[in-house]
């Protein structure tokens, strides 16, 4: 049993142990738009593996069949490790899930095939507990490895402790083959994946990549409804059937699969959005949340290892459902009414200890009321069609969930940057949940102000950077400041010469600082000074107060005009004046040059700091909308989980109460 239990922790820790490596693998394999398919991917493939392997399990050695899916995983992870793209990821994350899917059915497959029902729920107790404790770690490893190792080793860690279970079922499981042989129903595989990879991609896509009532997700809806009438038909049709709807007819089957489907998202959404709320809302770091979250892990633990001990020690089930069902509901519309953003975080903790201590029985109770009354030759398939039950309503329930948290997201969002215009991309398409904030935007002010002081690299970075605000790339351009101070030199001394094009371009540039205009008069040093000159002789007070100003003129010129001399002299004067400037020209264009210099030192040590301050407040805007966001989607989302649990109460109402009986294992070979 230990090698099946590694394989069952191996798959449930890989569908939350990638998400907070995510960013980091886009970061390096580029392919941003292909963001989502990396858990798409392996999330339709483990949905449409748990039935077919469950049915193979029942026509061929299961410790064969179970060798293989753990095979198929580990080539997944090693592959996925050595990806060098985002479509090689893709595929093998894929492969890997075909694993994943198989692993979760087979090992509930196998408690019922070497154990009695009686005694299934001990051990089922212990899978549900290992499967709580490997979703609420795997974000925490996640981040730890992907902190200190590297993004790759969020596979790779799979290779070691993959090994070893392979180790433990090749030498203690025995053969376990099935009495006698049955064809394989190709078609109804074939048919299963047409209606519930489409169905799967439209909860997937829905409201996210694409609007709810757009062409592409009604007709993904049309083409799973279609699937699922040619399925069910092929089903009733063939003579041996991927899966026997007759089960159907068994009561504890049908109540207790259809109460996992709902549970499902209450589990999933527990699992995947209160660590939202720690990072964002409270400020914990990805490591730290894991740490935080470990008490709902040990809540689940408790939960499904006691439930599943008193179900072997009173042989019922029911009452530990109803219970932890009636406790679980009321859990949740106790959170939707006091969790806030200022919420303590040691009360936020202790619920999440109840919430895992509610959601723990049904991880064991519900697949043991399933098998109970499910003949042996049907137990792979049965088994598999509860997982699978659950996995689809994890599906839609978490999409719905998704929805939800979009929703509030884009409200607050659109309160804190009206218009959107200097909203980060990241906030705006809702990346911004999965990112370390502090740690992004330390990048982006590092990358502004050596963008700002010249780097090229740096604003070739920012200017493909969809995490920038569109309103800060308005002061960037190639070369940063120094190139903007070198051309706006090359102006200013054109002007001071008499350039008038050189001069208007000055005049309309808002980023010239006003001073540095008003040095220059119009028509440059010497025909602008002498024209202003001869307008000061003849008693115009603005030309004269612009002379007294002007850096370039001497103390004897000034005086001059402070004093005028008789109109006689004025042309004589004159051309003094003109012949003095000539030779002050070089000197004046040096002036011009350092009066430049100590702006641009000014401006390389103001512009980048008012840009860090100007991100700074962005950030913190940001922040706030996030956790406003998230903090208000999250009462929401409780509010639903807890309609969830209602609905799956309802199903534990109707679940016949049958007691949990011995029954001798089959022989092995």
């Amino acid at each position: 049993m230990a090698g099946v239990l590694l394989g069952l922790f191996l798959a449930a820790l890989d569908q939350t142990i990638v998400s907070t490596a995510m960013p980091r693998i886009v970061g390096e394999l580029r392919g941003a738009e292909y963001y989502a398919w990396v858990t798409t991917s392996y999330l339709l493939a483990s949905t449409v593996s748990a039935p077919i392997f469950g049915r193979l399990t029942e026509l061929f050695s299961r410790k064969s069949i179970l060798l293989t899916a753990v095979v198929l995983f580990l080539l997944g992870s090693a592959l996925s490790g050595l990806s060098q793209n985002m479509a090689q990821l893709i595929l093998f994350r894929g492969l890997q899930g075909l694993g994943g899917g198989a692993l979760f059915a087979l090992a509930l497959t196998t408690i019922a095939v070497l154990f009695p029902p009686r005694e299934r729920g001990r051990l089922a107790g212990i899978f549900g507990a290992m499967f709580g404790l490997s979703s609420a770690v795997g974000p925490w490893l996640g981040g730890l490895l992907t902190d200190h190792l590297s993004w790759r080793w969020v596979f790779y860690i799979n290779m070691p402790v993959g090994a070893v279970a392979l180790w433990f079922i090749l030498r203690y499981m025995p053969r376990l083959s099935p009495g006698h042989r049955e064809r394989f129903d190709f078609l109804g595989a074939f048919l299963l994946a047409g209606w519930a990879v489409p169905l799967m991609l439209a909860f997937s896509w829905g409201g996210s990549t694409y609007p709810w009532g757009s062409p592409e997700i009604l007709g993904l809806f049309a083409l799973a409804a279609l699937g699922l009438f040619l399925w069910v038909w092929a089903e009733l049709w063939v003579e041996h059937p991927l899966f026997d709807l007759s089960v159907f007819r068994i009561p504890t089957f049908t109540y207790a699969a259809l109460a996992s489907f709902f549970y499902g998202p209450a589990f999933l959404g527990t699992v995947a959005f209160l660590p939202l709320y720690l990072q964002v809302v409270k400020g914990v770091s990805a490591s730290q949340s894991g740490v935080t979250v470990l008490p709902l892990t040990l809540g689940v633990v408790l939960g499904s290892v006691g439930a599943g001990q008193a179900a072997a020690r009173l042989g019922r089930y029911k009452a530990l459902l109803l219970g932890s069902a009636l406790f679980l509901l009321a859990l949740f519309l106790a959170f939707h009414f006091v969790l806030q953003v200022d919420t303590p975080l040691w009360l936020a903790v202790g619920l999440f200890f109840l919430s895992g201590l509610g959601l723990g029985p049904a991880q064991s109770l519900l697949n043991v009321a399933a098998q109970n009354d499910v003949p042996m030759a049907r137990i792979g398939s049965a088994t598999s069609a509860v997982q699978f039950m659950r996995q689809i309503g994890s599906t839609m329930g978490i999409a719905l969930l998704g929805t939800v948290l979009a929703g509030s997201l884009t409200s607050h969002l659109a309160q804190a940057f009206p218009g959107g215009a200097s909203a980060p991309a990241m906030a705006r398409s809702g990346e911004g949940m999965a990112l370390d904030l502090d740690r992004e935007f330390a990048r982006l002010e590092d990358l502004l102000v050596r963008a700002l002081k010249g780097d090229e690299a740096a604003y070739r970075a920012l200017a493909e950077d969809p995490a920038l605000p569109k309103a800060f790339l308005k002061d960037l351009a190639p070369g940063g400041l120094p190139a903007r101070f070198a051309r706006l030199e090359e102006l200013a001394v054109r002007a001071l010469r008499g350039d008038e094009a050189a001069y208007r371009a000055l005049l309309a540039d808002p980023g010239v600082p006003q001073a540095l205009k008003a040095m220059i008069p119009p028509g440059g040093l010497r025909k602008g000074t002498l024209a202003l000159l001869e307008r000061a002789l003849s008693g115009d007070p603005e030309a004269k107060a612009a002379l007294l100003a002007s850096p370039f003129l001497d103390a004897r010129l000034k005086a001059l005009v402070e004093n005028p001399p008789p109109p006689a002299l004025r042309d004589q004067l004159l051309r003094q004046v003109d012949e003095a400037l000539a030779r002050a020209e070089p000197e004046a264009e040096r002036a011009l040059r350092r009066a430049l210099a100590q702006a641009e030192a000014q401006a390389l040590d103001e512009v980048p700091r008012r840009a860090v301050e100007e991100l700074e407040r962005t950030k913190a805007r940001l922040k706030e909308a996030l956790s406003l966001g998230i903090t208000e989607a999250l009462r929401r989302i409780f509010l639903y989980s807890a309609l969830f649990i209602a609905l799956a109460l309802a199903f534990i109402l109707l679940l016949p109460d049958r007691e949990l009986k011995g029954r001798p294992a089959p022989g092995v070979e």
